[in-house]
């Protein structure tokens, strides 16, 4: 018989988590693609969304977001701050917001507390997104997609999310996260404790009305 790893004892975990149970001998955990769960393919065919991705600097935030917007299969736009998005993203400076991106789109906003961490209130451009999240699922249709390294650097307005989804978080964060978001990572870091950085990367805890389980994130398969 061969030796459990400790891969194997994380994703027995993980399977304890999703399916309130232990696997058994011969019943090993499935751990389902970003692309295969409902909540995320629901999204495909409504008007307009929040979804919310937390986590440290460097565990695959950008990698997770860009895989959202390919599973939704939206035309894509981005404001990236801090790089250049793939050939296939549009991007759009905060100035823009008002008239861009168009209806029926999905828009990337990378490194939220570069523009929205300890901001200035009468920033007008950081206002121009206040008054878009509101909007974005009647007016505006917009699919709004938002990658933080926690939720105490964004607006409130950010938490009315159809999803949330929640890296390893930045261990001098977890003091200052917001109750509701610090609830969450109380449940899962146990298991992100036990993964090695490589598989902290390819997966990620999703957060949603009726859905509440570990995924694995494939590679965008654009480039």
């Amino acid at each position: 018989m061969t030796k459990p790893t400790i891969g194997d004892f994380v994703l027995g975990l993980a399977y304890q988590y999703l399916f309130g149970k232990d696997k058994g001998e011969e019943e090993k955990p499935q751990i389902p693609e970003l692309g295969e769960i409902a909540p995320i393919i629901k999204l495909r065919h409504k008007d307009g969304s929040v979804i919310l991705v937390i986590g440290r600097r460097g565990i695959g935030k950008t990698v997770t977001i860009l895989r959202l917007a390919e599973i939704i299969g939206k035309p894509t736009y981005a404001i990236f701050p801090e790089q250049t998005p793939p050939s296939w993203v549009t991007e759009l400076k905060l100035e823009q917001l008002d008239t861009e991106p168009p209806p029926y789109s999905t828009l990337l906003c990378d490194d939220l507390p570069v523009y929205m961490g300890s901001r200035d209130y009468y920033n007008i451009l950081v206002q121009q997104l206040e008054k878009l999240i509101p909007m974005v699922r009647h007016k505006r249709k917009l699919t709004l997609i938002f990658s933080s390294q926690s939720s105490a650097q964004s607006d409130k307005y950010v938490l009315d999310s159809d999803l949330v989804l929640l890296k390893p978080a930045n261990l001098l964060f977890a003091d200052l996260e917001r109750s509701s978001v610090s609830k969450l990572y109380r449940q899962i870091m146990p298991i992100y404790d036990r993964m090695s950085e490589y598989q902290q990367k390819r997966h990620i805890f999703v957060f949603a009305q009726d859905y509440k389980g570990l995924v694995r994130i494939d590679l965008p398969s654009k480039s």
